[in-house]
């Protein structure tokens, strides 16, 4: 089960990365028909680096590989909720970028990913008493270091 939360969260944050090849602000100003991909701006190149810089974390089994995803997803709902005024001006002045797919796709994959890094880091550390059948040892009782070696 703890493979598969890894692969799954992998695979969620591949999905936000690539959401920003999808359209992330719609500029209603001019009916909806000029779009920005997200690859387009300097934000969108960051979340996709960061979403390529996780994925490699999780491979290599870095617990803290959340912390990525996190701030994939933070990005991500940044621009949802103050877009950085990607686009033109609409024809009465105001700038008016519409959050688009690829914006949505990428903040809920990358919170579906935090969950499940999160959750597996957790259940890895729970999971990692130092006891069992491969280790040798009596099970630990809650002391680390010299103290927790002594019988």
């Amino acid at each position: 089960m703890r493979v598969a939360r890894k692969r799954i969260a992998q695979v969620c944050t591949a999905v936000a990365g690539a959401a920003m090849f999808l359209p992330w602000h719609i500029n209603a100003g001019f009916g909806g028909s000029d779009t920005v991909r997200g690859i387009n701006a300097g934000v969108g190149r960051l979340l996709l680096a960061v979403c390529i810089v996780t994925i490699a974390l999780v491979q290599i089994g870095w617990r803290p590989a959340w912390i990525g995803a996190g701030f994939a997803g933070a990005i991500a709902a940044r621009e949802i909720l103050d877009p950085s005024g990607i686009g033109e001006l609409d024809p009465s002045g105001i700038r008016s970028p519409d959050p688009g797919l690829g914006l949505w796709i990428a903040a809920i994959a990358s919170a579906v990913a935090v969950v499940l890094l999160v959750w597996d880091m957790f259940a890895g550390v729970r999971g990692s008493d130092g006891s069992g059948p491969d280790t040798g040892e009596p099970p630990r009782r809650g002391l680390s270091g010299p103290l927790g070696r002594r019988r």
